[in-house]
């Protein structure tokens, strides 16, 4: 699995750089079979709004791109989110569907 995190440049600096690298890997890496790359984009936002957004696309094996974006009140804050919800994308995408989901959909419950 490679990660690459962009956008980080005089906004953010290499501490927050390294810290959206080890926070979204901790949280995606059982999933390292399946996960080829991961970009990772952090910007920060208006005055007014949220302080910074943060965008985390992964590749995975089966061709498949799963696109999560966040903003927070802190550029850390932005990047545990994201982490969060690629971590709940990818655990989505790898596990098929129950035996119970299948069931009810083919119900129509």
């Amino acid at each position: 699995m490679r990660i690459l995190v962009s956008e980080v440049g005089r906004s953010f600096g290499r501490q927050t750089r390294a810290y959206a690298e080890y926070r979204i890997f901790s949280s995606i890496a059982r999933f390292d079979e399946s996960a080829r790359q991961v970009d990772v984009s952090l910007t920060a936002t208006a005055a007014g709004g949220p302080a910074a957004a943060c965008v985390i696309t992964v590749m995975v094996d089966d061709g498949a791109r799963l696109t999560v974006t966040t903003r927070g009140s802190h550029v850390h804050d932005a990047i545990n989110r994201a982490a969060e919800r690629i971590a709940d994308a990818l655990r989505r995408h790898s596990d098929p569907p129950s035996v119970a989901a299948r069931s009810a959909r083919a119900t129509g419950r």
